[in-house]
């Protein structure tokens, strides 16, 4: 990919832009976004540009104060896609497959949620590890939008039979064995990648249908618009950010990403704590 030739400043950028934002790692850190970044948010879409969050997150941990800064999302790493209150994807892992996935996983005695646009499945003992996880907030990020963990415990459910339930992606934690041998075990279907909140863990991860990408999203959005992909931006720090920064017009990645995202990134900026969204929106001449 050819970098970026210089930072753009001052609204040199044409009109209108669609800028699609990762939010663990990239639009927040530990489930908390900086007021600064919420306010380049609010003055991009004030110029005139169409900004979604771009997340593995399933849509029903996403707090509702962040959900509306922006003009919709792409959740569960390309799986759900809404823009406005118009729904344009709402993809679930096939019913066999699905409680095969979930068979496996308890098999093996692994942690794991089942994540849906509606809520979060899991055990009991899953739901009260998720409960153990919430701190007190970050330092630095005092004022900042959304609640952490907290986003993750409310949306925490436990029915009597997670095989039975409907979801789009799975989270996991705790795992004896590798994530990658979960997903063979459980079909050339599913795809795994290291978990985008649990980095630190390499016990975590997350089992996803192999065919959806944030980059699908990405392209949908941008057909529903009517925005070439010339003029779209992508701003990520995982893996699960690849397939979008390489399909944006603009491909940003936050400091620290691993190789591959920074070879197909045309410009680097610092992650949440020192306000890398607003640096890439200024540079880029998005406000």
């Amino acid at each position: 990919r050819t970098p970026h030739p210089a930072p753009r400043t001052g609204g040199s950028m044409p009109a209108r832009h669609c800028v699609f934002i990762d939010f663990d790692g990239t639009f927040a850190a530990h489930g908390v976004a900086p007021p600064q970044h919420a306010d380049a948010v609010r003055r991009a879409r004030s110029a005139g540009h169409t900004v979604l969050l771009c997340t593995g997150r399933p849509a029903s941990i996403v707090a509702p104060d962040v959900a509306e800064l922006f003009d919709g999302m792409v959740a569960s790493a390309g799986a759900y896609v809404r823009v406005g209150t118009d729904v344009l994807r709402d993809t679930r892992f096939p019913q066999e497959l699905g409680r095969r996935s979930v068979e496996i996983l308890q098999g093996h005695g692994v942690a794991f949620a089942l994540e849906a646009p509606e809520a979060l499945y899991c055990t009991p003992e899953t739901a009260a590890r998720i409960r153990a996880g919430v701190g007190s907030p970050q330092p630095g990020l005092a004022g900042g939008v959304g609640r952490g963990p907290q986003d993750i415990v409310d949306a925490a459910r436990t029915p009597a039979d997670l095989a039975s339930c409907s979801f789009a992606k799975i989270s996991l934690w705790g795992s004896p064995v590798r994530v990658e041998q979960l997903a063979e075990e459980i079909g050339p279907e599913v795809g795994a990648l290291p978990n985008s909140i649990a980095q630190d863990d390499t016990s975590s991860g997350e089992l996803h249908l192999r065919e959806i990408d944030k980059a699908d999203g990405l392209r949908q959005v941008a057909g529903h618009l009517g925005i070439d992909l010339t003029a779209t931006v992508g701003i990520g720090d995982g893996m699960n950010d690849l397939g979008m920064v390489r399909a944006a017009g603009t491909g940003v990645v936050i400091h620290g990403a691993p190789a591959a995202l920074r070879e197909a990134a045309d410009l680097e900026v610092p992650g949440p704590a020192e306000h890398g969204v607003l640096i890439a929106f200024e540079r880029l001449g998005l406000l």
